[in-house]
């Protein structure tokens, strides 16, 4: 009984994009581990924005309350504005990623593949942002940039907000930490891409293989007749002579 085989052919390089795949074994990149490490990286990259921005948009929030009750105009800094939008739109790029990654056999397109390339060096270059601004040590976005208690204790004489400390101090350090964790993952998705099959086959869908009952001449190449009749149950044939 035959059986399909799967063979890439010749010029399958031509076809290949990320930064760094041609480089990758040609049996590790064909492999199924392979393809699954790369969307396991789609899916993390997809985990690690979303908690970045869930945690940072907890901090936009009370510095936003904060920044409100101890001045007339409303509004939070650019840096820290600056970040969350870089967030905001990394959640929605990896979603579609990695729904892409999921659903498109091969990656989709050759076009589609590199524009995946390009938005992923952009995003490795925006999470950089993102690490300097939430840094520890000056970062304009960063933990060591609180509200005291004597800016925001009791209730503000201009607004009439009440304001209460700021407990969310420290909530930056998962954002610088998730942003270096999603520079590294998006230069992953970047540098690696998965490889398309291609298939090279005969005209009847299956690979030629030597059929139950005949024999293979190693020697030469050829397909000889029959092999004896005490092991198929058919008399011995040699080719060109009439039985």
């Amino acid at each position: 009984m035959g059986h399909h085989t799967t063979t890439t052919t010749p010029d399958d390089k031509a076809d290949q994009t990320g930064l760094l795949t041609r480089f990758v074994p040609n049996r590790l990149k064909h492999s199924s581990i392979y393809r699954w490490l790369l969307r396991l990286a789609r899916v993390l990259q997809l985990a690690s924005a979303t908690a970045s921005l869930a945690i940072f948009s907890s901090r936009v929030y009370k510095v936003y309350r904060l920044v409100n009750s101890i001045k007339t105009r409303r509004g939070i800094n650019n840096e820290t504005g600056a970040v969350e939008g870089i967030l905001a739109a990394a959640v929605l790029y990896t979603i579609l990623a990695t729904l892409m990654s999921l659903s498109l056999k091969g990656g989709g397109k050759r076009w589609l593949r590199w524009l995946w390339v390009l938005l992923d060096l952009a995003f490795v270059g925006a999470f950089i942002a993102v690490a300097v601004l939430t840094r520890p040590n000056g970062g304009q976005a960063g933990p060591r940039h609180c509200y005291g208690s004597r800016d925001v204790a009791g209730e503000n004489n201009v607004t009439g907000d009440i304001a209460t400390g700021d407990d969310t101090c420290d909530l930056p350090w998962g954002t610088f930490a998730l942003a270096i964790a999603s520079t590294i993952l998006h230069a992953i998705t970047a540098a690696f891409h998965e490889v398309r099959h291609h298939f090279r086959n005969n005209k009847y869908g299956h690979v030629n293989e030597t059929p139950m009952g005949l024999s293979q001449d190693y020697t030469t190449g050829h397909r000889n007749g029959y092999t004896d009749g005490s092991a198929s149950g058919y008399p011995n044939r040699t080719p060109g002579v009439a039985v």
